[in-house]
């Protein structure tokens, strides 16, 4: 329920200054009065927070720079991260296969796949342990979604 946390304070980011406008019209028209919407890279997001909620960002990030974006993720938080990614699984790869066997721009998906031991164990390098985990999925996007908590 939103009410457990009325008064708190929200800092949401996206890289697209449009989402970002769109976001805090959208706050707005919901009377939320307590959230601060900007345009920033997640490498630039700075502050303390109590939770960090990262959602559908993974996707764009190389597994190379995977582990960094979670190190930083979670210097950025004092209590709980909340972080989502596409899981690597023998079937989305097959998926992104079949797909890059058609023509056209949209032939596949250029998001990238993440083996869920890396980001688990990158969590818990970062000194936070994974307290609940769930997938979840449209028509065609699948993505595994992890709370951790700071130990």
């Amino acid at each position: 329920s939103l009410k457990i946390y009325q008064g708190a304070k929200v800092s949401a980011s996206d890289i697209s200054d449009s989402m970002s406008t769109e976001a805090a019209r959208r706050a707005k028209s919901l009377g939320i009065r307590n959230a601060k919407f900007y345009t920033s890279d997640l490498e630039s997001v700075s502050g303390k927070y109590h939770t960090v909620s990262c959602v559908d960002v993974a996707i764009h990030y190389p597994t190379s720079q995977m582990v960094g974006m979670i190190t930083h993720l979670c210097s950025l938080a004092d209590d709980r991260v909340l972080i989502s990614f596409a899981p690597k699984t023998w079937y989305y790869v097959l998926l992104k296969k079949v797909g890059e066997l058609f023509p056209g721009p949209s032939k596949t998906t250029r998001a990238y796949l993440h083996e869920e031991e890396v980001v688990r164990n990158a969590l818990k390098s970062a000194g936070f342990e994974v307290t609940r985990d769930e997938m979840t999925a449209t028509n065609f996007y699948f993505s595994r979604l992890l709370e951790a908590r700071r130990i």
